[in-house]
């Protein structure tokens, strides 16, 4: 918490002055669970004559708290809530009355802010996601059924994805958690991903069961667009994967979820499961069109 400390500005009428009372506040402050450490008036003699914690009028005070994790983990916001919750009880218990105005700001009650905002979203957020991806595969296929078995592997292989990413990082690196964007960026990344990497593979199958049975359209259309995709995932999941190279945690999660995500989308989806489920839902894929038809039909003539 030290590389960006909490801040807590407390207003009030002659705030400044009541240095008894605001050195308590301060000492409570530092007792509370998650608090590694407090800085505040009359703490650091410089700062206090350069007006760093105390207003020149007298009605503000500052104090800096360094929370015991990391600002943007889900620890950090957990104590800057329970620090939020009781700061009042706090300041008044201290002798500074139940008048004054508390404010608190930086990165962790700046990712609090965005987590209470986005948690009631994230589920319409994911709906308006998957209806997108799931349209663009309606449309590009002219099907209602395949797109709803092609969209449930990608979600399949997103689940998977963050369930090692949790075991990874939280089993065996003993992190306490992802950080909070992360598993959002990671899973936006990977559907769209996924959609265009759909398209790509199943698209050739189509065209392909023009000409020729569905199952013979698989055989050959598969191998054509898998090596083409597993060469590009490669590539791809290389480059995502570099992020873990910064030595900041948000990039080394999120650059394993990326590099792992497209790694089994390409290797295990793409290659094994599609293919699978398109063999055995059969022609009924591209209902209510008859695409897959028309090849069973001249292979029957």
């Amino acid at each position: 918490g030290i590389i960006s400390p909490t801040e807590i500005v407390l207003e009030g009428e002659g705030i400044g002055a009541r240095e008894d009372a605001v050195a308590t506040l301060g000492a409570a402050l530092e007792q509370l669970s998650g608090v590694a450490g407090v800085v505040g008036p009359g703490d650091i003699p410089t700062a206090d004559n350069l007006g760093a914690f105390t207003a020149e009028s007298g009605n503000a005070v500052r104090y800096l708290v360094v929370l015991d994790s990391t600002p943007l983990e889900a620890p950090a916001v957990d104590s800057l809530r329970t620090l939020a919750a009781r700061l009042p009880d706090l300041a008044s218990g201290a002798g500074l009355g139940t008048d004054v105005t508390t404010h608190i700001g930086g990165d962790t009650a700046l990712a609090s802010g965005i987590i209470q905002d986005t948690t009631g979203d994230l589920g319409r957020i994911g709906a308006v996601a998957l209806g997108v991806n799931l349209l663009l595969l309606v449309i590009f296929l002219r099907a209602l059924v395949a797109p709803l078995y092609l969209l449930a592997t990608s979600v399949l292989a997103l689940g998977a994805t963050l369930g090692l990413g949790v075991i990874f990082f939280q089993d065996h690196l003993g992190q306490d958690d992802l950080t909070f964007y992360v598993p959002f960026a990671a899973a936006v990344l990977l559907l769209s991903l996924g959609s265009d990497y759909n398209i790509f593979a199943v698209g050739h199958v189509w065209q392909a069961a023009r000409e020729r049975p569905l199952r013979e359209a698989i055989l050959v259309a598969t191998p054509q667009s898998t090596g083409a995709i597993n060469a590009a995932g490669v590539a791809l999941a290389a480059s995502f994967g570099m992020l873990a190279l910064v030595p900041l945690r948000p990039f080394q999660e999120l650059g394993f979820l990326l590099g792992v995500g497209i790694l089994l989308d390409v290797f295990i989806v793409r290659t094994l499961l599609i293919p699978a489920l398109l063999t055995l839902v059969g022609p009924v894929s591209s209902w209510p069109s008859r695409v897959l038809h028309g090849g069973e039909a001249r292979a029957r003539a």
